[in-house]
Parts: C-alpha cells; sequence; structure tokens
C-alpha cells in the first residue's frame, strides 16, 4: 500500500511554464479550454471537493498530440493487455485540439526532483491503478495545500512517457480560470473522421493497438 509523504511539511518543488506554451486535449469539447467540475468519477488528481461540497475545476492535457490520445483514448490500454481494441464509442465523438497558456503557470513538479523533494515513489503516485485514485487525490489536496500558489500539477505521462501530462486547477467561482488557456492555433481534428481518424490510427498502428471502425463493430 503507498505510504503518506515522509516529508509532508515540506514546500513542493515547483516549475513554470511561459506563456505561449502549446498544450494538447482530447474532449468533446472543440475549443479544448473548457474545466470540468464533475464529482461522479475519479481521476488521478480529481475531483478536489471542497467544503461546500462542489468540485474545485479540473484541466487535463498534454504537451503532444501523442500523449492526449494515451491519457485518453488509450489510456485504458496496457503492454501487457491481449485485448488491445479501441471501440468506437472510445473516440468516435472525441475531438483532438491545442490549447496555448496565456499567462506564466507555475506547476508542482511530480517528475523525478519533485518526487524526491516529497519522498512519495512514482510508482505510487503516477503509475497506480484507478484504485487508488482516492488515495492519489488526498496527496493532491496536501500538495495544494503546501503550495496554494501553484496552478496545477506536472509529470511523465505514464502511458506515453515521451510527453509530459498536466492538470490545471481553476476558480470555482467561474468554472475555471479565462486567463490561463486560450484555444491554439490550427484546427480542431474530430478523432472518429479524416485527419483525426488517421493519427489516431497511426499512433495505434505504432503501439499494436486495433483501432474498431464504425462499420466494423456491428
Amino acid at each position: 500500500m503507498p505510504r503518506v509523504p515522509r516529508r509532508p511539511n515540506d514546500t513542493p518543488r515547483t516549475i513554470e511554464w511561459p506563456a505561449g506554451r502549446t498544450l494538447w486535449r482530447v474532449s468533446k469539447d472543440a475549443t479544448a479550454t473548457r474545466f470540468s467540475t464533475r464529482a461522479g468519477r475519479l481521476f488521478r488528481f480529481s475531483p478536489i471537493v471542497s467544503s461546500d461540497g462542489t468540485a474545485v475545476p479540473a484541466w487535463y492535457g498534454a504537451t503532444s498530440q501523442a500523449g492526449a490520445i494515451f491519457e485518453s483514448i488509450f489510456h485504458d490500454v496496457r503492454p501487457s493487455h491481449r485485448d488491445r481494441r479501441i471501440a468506437p464509442n472510445q473516440y468516435i465523438d472525441r475531438i483532438i485540439a491545442p490549447v496555448v497558456t496565456a499567462r506564466l503557470l507555475t506547476l508542482i513538479d511530480l517528475t523525478t526532483d519533485g518526487l524526491h523533494s516529497i519522498g512519495i515513489s512514482r510508482a505510487a503516485l503516477i503509475e497506480s491503478t484507478s484504485q487508488r485514485y482516492r488515495w492519489t487525490i488526498e496527496q493532491a489536496v496536501l500538495l495544494r495545500t503546501a503550495a496554494p500558489a501553484a496552478d496545477g500539477f506536472v509529470w511523465v505521462s505514464p502511458a506515453r512517457d515521451t510527453a509530459l501530462s498536466v492538470v490545471l486547477y481553476g476558480n470555482r467561482e467561474d468554472r475555471g480560470d479565462p486567463g490561463m488557456l486560450v484555444p491554439g492555433e490550427g484546427p480542431a481534428l474530430p478523432l472518429g473522421i479524416g485527419a483525426g481518424l488517421e493519427l489516431l490510427r497511426t499512433l495505434a498502428e505504432a503501439a499494436r493497438i486495433t483501432i474498431v471502425l464504425p462499420d466494423e463493430a456491428s
């Protein structure tokens, strides 16, 4: 069982990302800037529920298109799995779109140096399964309390280790931070057709994942 940080009172290590950095997100939102306030489903670092019962708005993205796809569409496919197929309902209504950081972001570092600074292993905090999400959310609360000025967290994607993953937290009153992200240049690509589907299939082929097309699903 993952243990609590051995240095819970230490301030976490933070890094800064400048305005103008491009990130990628897969969602149903063509602008890709919408923060989620859903409290019914657990993710690695959200929802964080405030004392009044509302969820702190959260936004997940990645530093590359591949990272965004592997952390969403391919999230539950592991190298050891025998059934490595993606059904149409897992991608047909999803869109991949770029966003750009609109201001300087301060992020809690959960890469190697940052994990050493708080005394938690990558296996416990980053690579654990969804069965440990209640614990990882508890750690997110502790980290945000220890570094209240931070905008979110950054870590090496466990699904795509050539990309960084990021979670940003918004303001509860306005369901996000309109000054944090803006839509990026370039088109939003529906993953069910055209260039978006081709991108999905190219990444899947390299990882030996099978994309089931709609006309093959019946």
